[in-house]
C-alpha cells in the first residue's frame, strides 16, 4: 500500500496531542549506547513478538481482543503507535484508557518525514509506548531501531541487530537501510511536525494500493528478463526482495475494508496470488547466487501463475 505525505497524513483529525513537548536532545555521550534487549520475547495473550526495548519503548504484534489491550495497560503502557496500514482499534484502547497514534509506513523503507513523525512522537508523547505493525516482525521493529536510535542513544549497527532480533527478513531491505542509514532528523524538519497525532490516519485507497502493486510486477518483469537476477544498472532491484514485497502488498490488501467488501471471490484470488509470491520469494531466497535451468523454470511458473490471478482480478474488478 502507499502511505500518506506529512499533509495528508495530519488530515485526520487527532485525538492524541502533546503531553509534554520536550526541546531537542542528543543522546549524552557517555560512553557506548545502550545495547538493543537481548532477552527473548514477554508473553501477553492477544500479542506476538512482544519485546521491551527500552524502559519507554515496546514492540510487537497487532493487539487484539481486551486481554491484549489489559496487557499492555498492565505493563504500564500510556501510547499505542501504529506503523500499520489498517485502522487501530482506537475504541477498544479507549477503554483501557490507552491513547493511539497512527504512524503508518510500508515495507520498503521509512521515508524521512515518516521519520522525523516518528521521533517527535516518541519524545512527546506519554510513555511507556507500545510500537506495533501487523505481526511485529517488519515495519514495527523497523520504526523501533529509528526510535532509539533518536531517543535511546542506540547506534545504526545495534538497530539493525535489533531487527534481527526481532526476526525482520533480511529482504526488508528498505526497512534495513532505514536504521543502517539513520540520521537524526533537523530541528526545522520536527518544528513542521505538529503537536498532535491522529489516531487514525488518511492512507491510500484500494484503486492506490492496486497501482502500488502493478509499480511492484514491473520490478519482477525487469528481474525476470534479466535471468532472475538485478537487471544492469538496477542493482536495487533484488530479485527475493521484490517477490517478498510483492506478497506483502497481496496480504496488506486483502485487510483493506474496501477490499474485503468486494467478497470471497476477490479475495481468493488475492489469497492465491499472495501464494504463488509467497512460494517464488522461497525459491529466490534459497538461491542467492545463480538459478539453474530448474529453479529458472520454477520461477518463471510461478510468476506466471501470480499473474494470471492478478489478470483474473483485473478482468473481473478493474476492467
Amino acid at each position: 500500500m502507499n502511505f500518506p505525505t506529512l499533509a495528508k497524513f495530519f488530515r485526520v483529525a487527532a485525538v492524541c496531542a502533546v503531553v509534554a513537548i520536550a526541546p531537542a536532545q542528543e543522546p549524552a555521550d557517555n560512553g557506548p549506547a545502550p545495547m538493543a534487549p537481548k532477552a527473548g520475547p514477554l508473553q501477553a495473550p492477544g500479542i506476538d513478538n512482544l519485546f521491551r526495548a527500552t524502559d519507554r519503548i515496546y514492540s510487537g504484534s497487532q493487539p487484539k481482543g481486551d486481554e491484549a489491550f489489559a496487557s499492555l495497560r498492565k505493563l504500564g503502557v500510556k501510547t499505542i503507535l501504529s506503523v500499520d496500514g489498517t485502522p487501530p482499534d482506537v475504541e477498544r484502547a479507549a477503554k483501557f484508557q490507552l491513547c493511539y497514534v497512527h504512524i503508518p509506513h510500508g515495507y520498503d523503507g521509512i521515508p524521512a518525514e515518516t521519520a522525523a513523525c516518528l521521533v517527535k512522537a516518541a519524545r512527546t508523547l506519554e510513555g511507556p509506548i507500545f510500537v506495533h505493525c501487523h505481526h511485529g516482525q517488519h515495519r514495527g521493529p523497523a520504526a523501533v531501531g529509528v526510535i532509539c536510535q533518536a531517543t535511546a542513544g542506540w547506534t545504526p549497527d545495534q538497530a539493525v541487530a535489533w531487527m534481527k532480533q526481532a526476526g525482520t527478513s533480511p529482504d526488508h531491505s528498505g526497512l534495513y537501510r532505514a536504521n543502517a542509514d539513520f540520521r537524526m532528523p533537523t530541528a526545522e524538519a520536527l518544528t513542521r511536525v505538529p503537536d498532535a497525532f491522529p489516531s487514525r490516519a488518511e492512507v491510500s485507497g484500494l484503486v492506490d494500493a492496486m497501482v502500488a502493486i502493478d509499480h511492484r510486477w514491473d520490478h519482477l518483469k525487469a528481474v525476470r528478463k534479466a535471468g532472475w537476477r538485478a537487471p544492469p544498472g538496477q542493482p536495487d532491484l533484488i530479485p527475493a526482495t521484490e517477490a517478498l514485497l510483492l506478497q506483502e502488498a497481496y496480504r496488506e490488501l486483502q485487510r483493506d475494508a474496501l477490499a474485503q467488501a468486494k467478497g470471497d471471490t476477490f479475495l481468493g484470488l488475492l489469497r492465491k496470488a499472495e501464494s504463488d509470491a509467497k512460494d517464488l520469494h522461497a525459491l529466490l531466497a534459497s538461491r542467492a547466487t545463480t538459478l539453474d535451468a530448474a529453479a529458472l523454470r520454477r520461477a518463471d511458473a510461478l510468476s506466471k501463475a501470480a499473474g494470471e490471478a492478478c489478470a483474473g482480478c483485473h478482468k473481473k474488478f478493474r476492467n
